[in-house]
């Protein structure tokens, strides 16, 4: 299978203050047609405005590429972040002239001052894991996933610990034409507790492309979640870029589109203010299907559901077992957890005959946003032939 390059981590690109944005700068080679067309020594880049101090659970921004902007090599970051002590970005990304693969995102978090080696706890079966460097070093994951230009996507961040020393990173991507969500990737980052923080940036980078092509990125609906479960947004937005040729312009209430190269000399840094709803239009949570059954050889109860892709995704979820129909008193058993993949528990109940009586399992799932979904029934009873 032919690979191509994914978004090189290259000392071209520089951190500047916490993670907040990468300025990038551009190659030196170009081709005579191209001579005439000037590129910014870095960025464009947007980033929301005085949301540095929040502490958030969960943070989230739209991107575009319009069909009349695409160029090769071209990343679109969304979500630059960080968290605890380090910080990471994800976003988009256009491969090269003659790639025959499909448009793929990239999730990506520099290792920690512990040094402690950042881990993979999961993957969808698309995505790919490796290390990267040049840029410092740290974690990096792409999946092929086919993104189309003209279609928004919105990139998902969200933490969690486990109570211990590590906190969990996850990244989804809601396609808003297909209206459904995915979960790519979950890294482990060596540091407890660690929060979301710093305002949210956005950058457009050229990241391999040796001429001075023009390239389009279109941002909005920058949102956090804060640690006490609030929704927060910026009231602006600020664009900026190094000297040369990009320009930047105001998208709707809550957006910034910019382009890099090939536009009239580059503007100074500009301010955009937004005008955002107090929370984001998200579906309220829900579970899909539920069944269970007993296995006689273990003892144990098997209970297990499902979750439709249009569905807001499970984070967190409870069982419990009631020895009556109303589903009242205190459970025979319970039983929870954090993971937004599992689906199905097996456990043991002391003092169970299923020969005398049925039993009543009920679960209930807390979403990456927070929410608690309805709780969902089903009844366990001796099977007969």
């Amino acid at each position: 299978m032919q690979r191509v390059p994914i978004k090189k981590h290259t000392n071209q690109m520089k951190l500047k203050i916490k993670y907040l944005f990468i300025p990038i700068l551009t190659l030196a080679i170009v081709t005579p047609s191209l001579a005439q067309q000037s590129c910014p020594k870095w960025g464009p880049y947007v980033k929301t405005v005085k949301m540095g101090k929040i502490k958030a659970e969960l943070m989230m921004a739209d991107v575009m590429f319009p069909a009349d902007g695409l160029a090769p090599y071209t990343y679109a970051c969304s979500v630059q972040f960080g968290i605890g002590k380090s910080g990471g970005y994800c976003g988009i990304q256009k491969a090269g002239l003659n790639e025959t693969r499909m448009p793929n995102n990239i999730f990506s978090i520099w290792d920690f001052p512990n040094k402690i080696q950042l881990s993979a706890q999961y993957k969808d079966p698309l995505t790919f894991v490796g290390g990267f460097g040049g840029e410092g070093t740290g974690l990096h994951s792409h999946a092929d996933f086919g993104w189309k230009p003209d279609h928004w996507y919105t990139n998902i961040v969200k933490r969690w610990t486990v109570n211990d020393s590590t906190t969990m990173v996850g990244y989804w991507i809601y396609d808003q034409s297909e209206k459904t969500y995915r979960h790519y990737v979950t890294f482990v980052v060596p540091e407890k507790e660690a929060m979301l923080h710093g305002d949210i940036g956005s950058f457009l980078e050229n990241f391999a492309d040796d001429q001075k092509r023009s390239r389009t990125a279109v941002y909005k609906s920058y949102w956090m979640l804060t640690d006490q479960n609030k929704w927060a947004h910026p009231d602006s937005l600020v664009a900026e870029a190094g000297e040369g040729s990009w320009k930047a312009e105001k998208y709707g209430n809550d957006g910034v589109r910019v382009t890099s190269c090939g536009t009239n000399p580059g503007q100074p840094k500009t301010f955009y203010p937004t005008s955002q709803k107090d929370k984001p239009e998200i579906l309220p949570a829900s579970i899909y299907d539920l069944a269970s059954y007993y296995d006689h050889s273990q003892k144990k109860i098997f209970v297990n559901w499902s979750m439709l892709p249009t569905a807001t995704p499970q984070l967190s979820y409870e069982v419990k077992i009631y020895e009556n129909s109303s589903y009242s008193g205190k459970p025979i058993a319970s039983i929870k957890g954090t993971d937004p993949d599992i689906t199905s528990i097996g456990f043991l109940v002391k003092g169970m005959n299923l020969k005398a009586q049925d039993y009543y399992i009920a679960l209930q799932i807390t979403d990456i946003f927070g929410q608690l979904s309805p709780v969902k029934k089903t009844v366990l009873e001796e099977k007969k032939p």
